[in-house]
């Protein structure tokens, strides 16, 4: 059971216990379905369309009092919370702190994203994955789980091998140029990458070691970029070493019983297909060390995440089905639609690609223009610091506000909109009401009077532990987003319908809900990776 104070769980909680009462009195089953209502209905619908009574209007708004509505439409029953009870506990809970704290969770969980080749800078089509781990990551972490994120480092393969080999002969190019020079006529090159592959497969621990040291600067580019969007790693784990540390050898050895043989390569049956674990060499393929890295998972944590695109999810179906063999359940794959060009897919090897360095400046660019059509008062280094928040988080929100399997293409106009759906309205309206509150000399007594056009914000901030509940359950950080929009229109509208600093008695109160909605954005704004700005 959560610590935190949910204001809608305890007032439906009253309305479902007078409607049970209510039912039992008559002896009729508590058969309906009950849900959110529909904006301007009520806050929770008792629907009997599956049950077939319908509630007799007079016994059902008799059910009424000082702290609930009842409103009866045919086989529907709406329930309203009158607004000052309601407005009340949402706005003591948010000044108690209680409105965000959840209880901590038992259990570790690993969320491992990202896990990128390094054979180049970050491109955008891999960004995605990125923001959707650390986001979801940040998401579990704020309901109250001991999370951590890994990098899994591939520093074996033909693609790592290419790269290995790219820049010993071509010491002229950066290493991405040289890696694509490679693929430019991989068949001339095709025998010694396998070479190299057969000595780093096989276990060759110079060979891996002088690897590892050049990958490592490689790698660095990727995570550069990646801290400019407030993305770093607890963990870094690399493939190699589940070969030097015989982690390999010991899947190979309890799969025995199952293992089949084909021309010295070793298979596992699956379905009408086969998995392949070993080639005809004896050496292992990247399937079996990702066997070994899971069961390494499996041994630290009690759950973990895999965050994949789209076409990994036969890998991870046949993942599954191996770590059966070894009575390993708790692995889940979360999986996601990419990012295209109009050219299509984007790939380093091929060079076609928007690199993520390049997107963000294009973004903090862009935003700086905005800024400077807006605000003529700010310093160049208050421009420089806001430019730079806005880019990074319009990056971020523009991405994760889409359904994970909803393909995405990224569109400047709207991530960049300081007037809908994006991080800079977002910001925009926490930054106004982080100006109010500036402007606060003395406070004021509280009074607990609520007016009718202070209710829809605090509906909204009441949201807020259940919109964090619901995306945890259903691994949904989409939500997230989605909500931030919702709370910053709400506010907004506060802003137009409700003076604060010369509200005479209401400023202590207003005051005081101002505090509640910069402290909920502030939640909101920490799960979706966004620092944001006290000035915009």
């Amino acid at each position: 059971m959560n610590l935190v104070v949910k204001p809608y769980e305890k007032f439906d909680n009253m309305a479902k216990e007078r409607i049970n009462s209510y039912l039992s009195r008559k002896g009729i089953p508590a058969n309906y379905r009950v849900y959110r209502a529909q904006r301007n209905y009520g806050d929770l619908t008792f629907d009997f369309q599956r049950s077939g009574f319908v509630p007799e209007r007079d016994e059902i708004i008799s059910l009424s009092d000082n702290l609930l509505a009842f409103n009866p439409a045919g086989k529907f029953v709406n329930a309203v919370y009158r607004d000052g009870p309601f407005s009340s506990e949402v706005l003591t809970s948010a000044m108690d702190g209680d409105l965000f704290l959840f209880q901590k969770k038992d259990g570790k969980v690993l969320v491992e994203h990202t896990s990128a080749n390094p054979t180049g800078p970050l491109h955008i089509g891999r960004v995605r994955n990125s923001i959707i781990g650390d986001t979801i990551a940040r998401l579990l972490k704020k309901f109250g789980f001991d999370v951590k994120t890994e990098y899994y480092v591939n520093d074996i393969g033909t693609q790592v091998e290419a790269l290995l080999l790219a820049t010993e002969l071509f010491k002229d190019l950066n290493y991405t140029e040289a890696y694509q020079k490679i693929f430019q006529n991989f068949d001339q090159y095709k025998d010694e990458v396998e070479k190299m592959m057969l000595r780093a497969e096989s276990g060759d621990e110079e060979f891996i070691r002088k690897s590892t040291e050049k990958l490592k600067m490689y790698l660095s580019d990727v995570l550069s970029d990646l801290s400019r969007l407030s993305i770093e790693f607890d963990m870094f784990i690399w493939e190699s070493r589940f070969i030097l540390d015989g982690s390999v050898r010991d899947v190979l050895s309890k799969l025995g019983p199952v293992l089949k043989d084909e021309n010295g390569a070793k298979y596992i049956d699956f379905g009408e297909g086969k998995i392949y674990l070993t080639r005809s060499n004896g050496t292992s393929v990247y399937f079996t060390r990702d066997v070994a890295h899971h069961i390494m998972k499996n041994n630290q944590f009690q759950r973990s995440i895999d965050v994949l695109g789209e076409d990994h999810r036969e890998h991870f179906r046949k993942l599954k089905y191996v770590l059966d063999f070894f009575g390993i359940k708790g692995v889940e794959g979360v999986f996601y639609s990419f990012i295209t060009t109009k050219q299509g897919r984007m790939s380093t090897r091929r060079g076609n690609v928007v690199y993520v360095r390049d997107f963000i400046d294009e973004a903090v660019e862009r935003a700086r223009e905005e800024i400077i059509s807006r605000r003529r008062d700010l310093s160049e280094d208050e421009l420089d610091d806001i430019s730079k928040k806005i880019g990074a988080a319009a990056v971020r929100y523009n991405i994760i506000k889409y359904s994970l399997e909803k393909p995405v293409t990224f569109d400047w106009s709207e991530a960049l909109n300081f007037e809908g759906d994006a991080a800079p309205f977002v910001m925009y309206s926490y930054a106004r009401a982080r100006s109010i509150l500036s402007k606060v000399d003395v406070q004021g007594d509280i009074n607990f009077s609520f007016t009718k056009e202070e209710a829809p914000l605090l509906r909204m901030i009441a949201l807020y532990p259940e919109v964090v509940e619901d995306a945890v359950t259903h691994i949904k950080p989409e939500r997230i987003p989605r909500y931030a929009f919702d709370l910053a229109s709400s506010f907004n509208q506060f802003y137009r319908d409700c003076d604060v600093l010369g509200s005479g008695d209401n400023k202590g109160r207003r005051v005081e809900i101002v505090k509640a909605f910069s402290r909920t954005m502030e939640e909101v704004f920490d799960i979706l990776g966004i620092k944001p700005s006290d000035k915009i």
